[in-house]
């Protein structure tokens, strides 16, 4: 982006366990109730949890080919346009290439273990170790399929006549971010949403270019004039 930057209980363990909670409920006194309900609550929390997580694995699988235009809007603590730019994503996993068009030039490229950024004004090309460069970053969601696997994120669907949204947040703290939301439509990947811990929030809106079948591999050369500063890799 900028540079400046789940054990699926089968249908019939779900009925027993409803049903040992409504058989229990008859003869259990208020604290009893109360624990049994919490019980049932967590449950329940696990079960929707769990169904999110691997809707949104399959949605991001979807998207082993993607093209689309972008607008990005961030906005401060107090909601006000800090900046803005727009430009061009590709997407054919697991190379990414986002590209900066207005107001600063730039390109963010990930081609086998390495992320390269190019800023032309700059005439800057940074150079990092591609699992270094994405840990605990939002663009890891879109180009490896397992990063939402396992117990880093908690994961939320939210459904609507729009589509669906996926709330994203981090099981850890220490992360550069509080919530990430990726907002899918008929057309697929629509939106995302970065909130990081002191309030900033990212907005990114796409425009998906219909029916992608293949990105020439050229798309993903980066190419920088002589002279160019090169920093790392």
């Amino acid at each position: 982006m900028a540079a400046v930057k789940y054990w699926f209980p089968t249908a019939t363990s779900i009925c027993l366990f409803f049903s040992l909670v409504f058989a229990s409920a008859a003869f259990a006194g208020g604290d009893d109730l109360q624990a049994l309900e919490d019980a049932r609550v967590a449950e329940s929390r696990q079960i929707y949890l769990a169904e999110s997580r691997q809707k949104l694995t399959a949605r991001l699988q979807e998207m082993a080919i993607y093209s689309a235009a972008f607008t990005q809007d961030v906005f401060g603590a107090r909601g006000e346009v800090i900046e803005r730019s727009a430009g061009q994503v590709l997407l054919q996993r697991p190379d990414f290439k986002w590209t900066v068009d207005d107001p600063y030039p730039q390109v963010i490229l990930i081609d086998g273990d390495q992320m390269q950024v190019y800023d032309p004004d700059l005439e800057q090309l940074t150079r990092r170790p591609l699992d270094e460069a994405l840990a605990d970053t939002p663009v890891s969601l879109l180009t490896r399929d397992d990063v939402i696997l396992g117990d880093r994120f908690h994961v939320a669907r939210i459904a609507d006549e729009a589509g669906e949204t996926f709330v994203i947040e981090p099981v850890s703290e220490e992360t550069l971010y509080r919530e990430i939301r990726l907002h899918f439509d008929a057309a697929g990947l629509s939106g995302l949403d970065i909130l990081d811990h002191l309030g900033q929030k990212t907005q990114i809106r796409f425009a998906p270019v219909a029916d992608v079948s293949v990105i020439e591999s050229g798309e993903f050369v980066l190419e920088v004039p002589p002279g160019t500063d090169v920093i790392g890799g």
